[in-house]
């Protein structure tokens, strides 16, 4: 199967997603920078505040989307508004007294306007660059990356979203360091703080505005490239090239994994093939919308010739954009002997040794995504209950995890509620405040219809 219409607008919806998140993430920024001019400084912390709320509803409502959304330039500049509000709290109890002067020598005019873009400007430098010096994954990425699945880390969206975030940010820095430049530059060398000319209106309101809607034909000019090069109909292109689904089976017997090191990984962004340890229990097959435990296990058989092995669904991957999905089972094996007979080839490691590799980067991508799975949901589930409460009455209190409990435990690793308790529970901080802004945040999504915009 080709899926290329249903591709081609999961690829429109993806590409054109971006220049949205920038539209309504950096709108943010702009109506701070135009509204700090016309309002009283005591106005400003408020404001900030409202702007910060006002972008977690649309990071909720973003998340109800047919086609996954990338969080991360949202989260990022939900930080700078809450630095912007900080300073800005700051600073105004801390010239709200007579004799405060400002940086230019003046006194300050508790009246007057602060305006935005001088603290803006500044704060989203430093925090892009924190962002971008930043070499641990953040949990927003993490959280999609377990909601969705290893194709959309691993695959074409993964990259694309982790690509395009980065090239937004830099943009983004530099922007606001040019603006910082010429704006803190006009303000110490021609300010005058008893009312406002054309000149400060030009430099602290109109030139912000200007170069956010500049920002705007020139990102929206580069994603239409993208979405030419990407969804034109020809067969160089994702749109025409054929669906398919992986299966990957986890070998397990006792407390041991098998792992070959001939299976490689691909990265996208450099073409380079290296050598993983990985499952030697992988195969692709055109593309299948539902694949059960049933015809699991027969493929099992097929691809090890192993008889008898229990194969039980893990969990699945799909894909609704590119149409390539990866279902992920567990193959419980009852001897070494079955496996040494067998088609498959590869070497026992106990769950000491496999941590060992991944902290070397030495296991594959889809592995390490399967472990982290299967770790975060079952120390949820055995921790806590549905609502996030403790099991047993010991903070912070972690239960053992060895391999050769997996064949007994009744646990859906398909159950994306397991992974937000492991977020969310008794031992992390604010839990009560946080559930309520999750319920808040679920509210809004369910009264908010799924929507395709290219549909």
């Amino acid at each position: 199967m080709f899926h290329s219409h249903q591709r081609k607008e999961g690829l429109s919806a993806a590409i054109f997603g971006l220049w949205r998140n920038w539209t309504i993430a950096i709108g943010f920024l702009a109506v701070l920078s135009f509204v700090s001019p016309l309002i009283s400084q005591a106005w400003l912390a408020p404001v900030c505040i409202a702007l910060f709320l006002g972008l977690q509803w649309v990071r909720a409502v973003m998340g109800n989307q047919d086609v996954p959304v990338c969080s991360r330039l949202y989260k990022e500049v939900s930080v700078i508004i809450l630095v912007i509000t900080c300073v800005v709290l700051v600073r105004y109890f801390l010239t709200g007294g007579e004799g405060a002067f400002e940086l230019t020598g003046q006194p300050v005019n508790s009246n007057g306007p602060l305006f935005g873009i001088l603290i803006s400007a500044p704060v989203t430098a430093l925090v892009t660059a924190f962002f971008l010096l930043q070499k641990r994954e953040p949990l927003v990425c993490q959280l999609c990356h377990l909601r969705y699945g290893n194709v959309v880390k691993n695959g074409f969206i993964g990259t694309l979203y982790q690509r395009e975030w980065r090239y937004q940010t830099r943009l983004l820095m530099g922007l606001a360091l040019l603006l910082g430049v010429v704006d803190w530059t006009y303000y110490l060398s021609h300010y005058i703080n008893v009312n406002l000319n054309r000149a400060d209106y030009f430099f602290f309101l109109w030139l912000p505005l200007a170069l956010y809607v500049i920002s705007l034909v020139y990102l929206g000019w580069r994603y239409y490239s993208l979405w030419v090069f990407y969804c034109h109909n020809d067969e160089g292109h994702l749109v025409v090239n054929p669906s398919s689904t992986t299966v990957r089976f986890l070998v397990l017997f006792d407390d041991r994994i098998l792992l070959d090191i001939r299976r490689t990984d691909k990265f996208f962004n450099n073409g380079a093939v290296i050598k993983r340890f990985d499952t030697p229990a992988v195969t692709t097959l055109p593309y299948q919308e539902r694949y059960d435990a049933g015809r699991a296990a027969q493929l099992f058989q097929q691809i090890s010739g192993i008889p008898g092995a229990e194969v039980r669904p893990m969990y699945d991957s799909p894909d609704n954009v590119t149409y390539r999905n990866i279902f992920h089972f567990f193959a419980f094996v009852d001897s070494k002997e079955l496996v040494a007979g067998s088609k498959l080839e590869g070497e026992w490691f106990s769950l000491g040794e496999l941590r060992q590799l991944m902290e070397q980067h030495l296991t594959g991508n889809d592995l390490n995504s399967e472990m982290a799975r299967i770790y975060r949901v079952a120390m949820a589930w055995k921790t806590y209950d549905r609502e996030g409460r403790r099991l047993y009455k010991i903070k912070h209190y972690r239960p053992t995890f060895r391999l050769k409990d997996i064949r007994g435990w009744d646990v859906d690793y398909n159950d994306g509620h397991w992974l937000e308790v492991g977020r969310l529970n008794e031992d992390s901080h604010l839990f009560r405040i946080r559930r309520f802004m999750k319920r808040l945040e679920k509210k809004i999504r369910r009264s908010t219809p799924v929507t395709n915009i290219f549909a």
